[in-house]
C-alpha cells in the first residue's frame, strides 16, 4: 500500500470534526479541527485520509543533584526555581510546547508541581 503525507488543509475540517466527535478517547474530546490546521498532516492513500498526525516540540529535562551530604536543600530549591523559569521562558520563545522529566523522587515530584507539572499517563516515547 502506498501512502502520502500532506499538510492539513481547509477541506479536512469537516472530516476532522466528524472523526473527533466519534472518537471515544477522552483526550480528544473538545479538540477543535482548527488545532490540526497548524502543523498537522494528513496521511492518506488513494481513498483519502487514513489518519491525521501532528508533532509538537517537547523539551526533556534531566537533573543531576549533588549527593545529600554536599547539598544545601534550600539553595538547591531556589536555584531550581530560578533555572526553571529562565529555561521555560526561553523554551516557549523557541516554540516548545511542553517540558517533561522522569523521576521517582517524591520530594522532586512534589517540588515540581508548583510549576504546573502533572503526572503523565498513557504517554509513550521513542528516542530517535
Amino acid at each position: 500500500m502506498h501512502t502520502t503525507i500532506r499538510k492539513v488543509e481547509e477541506k479536512d475540517k469537516t472530516r476532522l470534526s466528524e472523526w473527533i466527535a466519534a472518537d471515544k478517547c477522552p483526550q480528544h474530546q473538545g479538540v477543535k479541527p482548527e488545532w490540526w490546521m497548524d502543523d498537522g498532516f494528513a496521511v492518506e492513500n488513494t481513498s483519502g485520509p487514513i489518519f491525521y498526525l501532528k508533532f509538537e516540540n517537547v523539551m526533556r529535562c534531566y537533573i543531576q543533584f549533588a549527593p545529600d551530604v554536599e547539598r544545601d536543600q534550600e539553595v538547591t530549591k531556589i536555584a531550581l526555581k530560578n533555572a526553571f523559569y529562565q529555561v521555560a521562558i526561553g523554551a516557549k520563545q523557541l516554540g516548545y510546547k511542553e517540558i517533561i522529566y522522569d523521576s521517582e523522587s517524591p520530594s522532586l515530584i512534589g517540588f515540581m508541581k508548583q510549576f504546573g507539572f502533572k503526572e503523565a499517563t498513557n504517554n509513550f516515547l521513542v528516542r530517535i
